[in-house]
């Protein structure tokens, strides 16, 4: 059976790098984000490398979209999932952007949680529904270290990356019962695009794959 990897929330540091290393292992690879014009971008990258990735619009802010997506894969392959959509805001000068629990709207805490959390919490729902049919199938989902230390100033990621924590952990034992792995990488510090940083990442994700089941873990740290 063919083995595909499925990015959703793919961006140009830790999705392209973990494409790039899974399309040498001869994996499918799939990359998903709401917004079309960056996944052609990402693809265009991947070309260069002789790597063809499959596009597929799904947002991460209407749960239904990435619930039909992962259903939908996960029937027809040996499938690989990294969830990495989350939000974090910049300034103009490409600086992280504080932000108090005030400072956002209504329908920003609404979206981010959605985003950060929600989303990821259906991507594993519908996955477990899928891989349980075949006894086998990974869940990655990126984490940071916000989840352990939350900032008041980044809180609704700092929610959703300790969320993250608790999904990942809270589902190891029973998902491994059905041959399934899922875990998270808790990352300490910023990853550029195309960066040796990224392309670390890239490797531990590919390091959780190929373990051995008895040796499988739910968290890895880097940074």
């Amino acid at each position: 059976m063919k083995k595909t990897l499925l990015i959703i929330g793919s961006g140009p540091g830790i999705g392209l790098a973990t494409a790039q290393r899974f399309a040498g292992e001869d994996y499918e690879i799939v990359l998903s984000s709401r917004n079309l014009q960056n996944l052609h971008a990402q693809s265009a990258k991947l070309s260069r490398f002789g790597i063809q990735a499959t596009l597929e619009v799904a947002d991460a802010n209407d749960p239904a979209q990435i619930d039909h997506l992962v259903s939908r894969l996960a029937k027809d392959t040996r499938l690989t999932i990294l969830y990495n959509a989350g939000v974090l805001r910049y300034d103009e000068a490409g600086n992280l952007k504080p932000m108090t629990l005030t400072d956002h709207s209504r329908e920003q805490l609404e979206s981010d949680i959605n985003i950060n959390l929600t989303s990821a919490l259906v991507a594993v729902r519908a996955a477990e529904i899928g891989m349980s049919l075949k006894n086998e199938g990974s869940i990655f989902i990126t984490g940071g270290s916000f989840g352990i230390n939350p900032s008041p100033d980044f809180l609704p990621i700092s929610i959703g990356k300790a969320g993250i924590r608790a999904l990942t952990q809270g589902m190891f034992a029973p998902l491994k019962a059905k041959g399934i792995h899922i875990g998270t990488i808790t990352v300490s510090k910023l990853i550029a695009s195309d960066s040796p940083e990224s392309r670390d990442v890239a490797d531990i994700f590919w390091e959780m794959e190929s373990t051995p089941k008895e040796a499988w873990v739910w968290e890895r740290v880097y940074g």
